[in-house]
């Protein structure tokens, strides 16, 4: 009975070291936080565009926010890299944007001249693109 006992504990001891990591994997699902942030990137930044006021799109956590926006020609639009890897924006559709890399901290302009649709993306970040409506 005594030997029993500590095989016993170690036994408890490693279904609670299990039990833990399963816990770590649900809270590492920050991708669903993450997908609820994502949600305001979605936005677009219409108020500000109207006001024809400038509009900033950061770039953090691999990921231009806001993802879409709505601007009137001659807007200028500003992305700002908050991240700690270099990122880029270039057009993929519509009028031609094509920035260089750039790192956190330092940002690129561009003003649309016309109206459309330009998606573009950044290079070297599969999935990482983002939508303007120029209108």
């Amino acid at each position: 009975m005594q030997r029993s006992l500590p095989l016993l504990l170690v036994l408890a001891a490693g279904a609670l070291a299990l039990a833990g990591c399963g816990g770590d994997d649900s809270g590492s699902g920050s991708s669903a936080s993450t997908g609820a942030a994502t949600a305001p990137a979605t936005t677009s930044t219409d108020a500000a565009a109207a006001a024809g006021g400038d509009v900033e799109v950061k770039m953090q956590a691999i990921a231009y926010s806001p993802q879409t926006i709505t601007v009137r020609p001659g807007t200028r639009i500003t992305w700002v890299n908050e991240d700690d890897v270099l990122h880029d924006v270039v057009s993929t559709e519509g009028e031609r944007i094509e920035s260089r890399l750039f790192p956190k901290g330092d940002s690129f302009s561009f003003t649309p001249t016309r109206s459309g649709l330009i998606h573009y993306v950044c290079t070297i970040h599969p999935g990482m693109e983002g939508n303007i409506t120029v209108e």
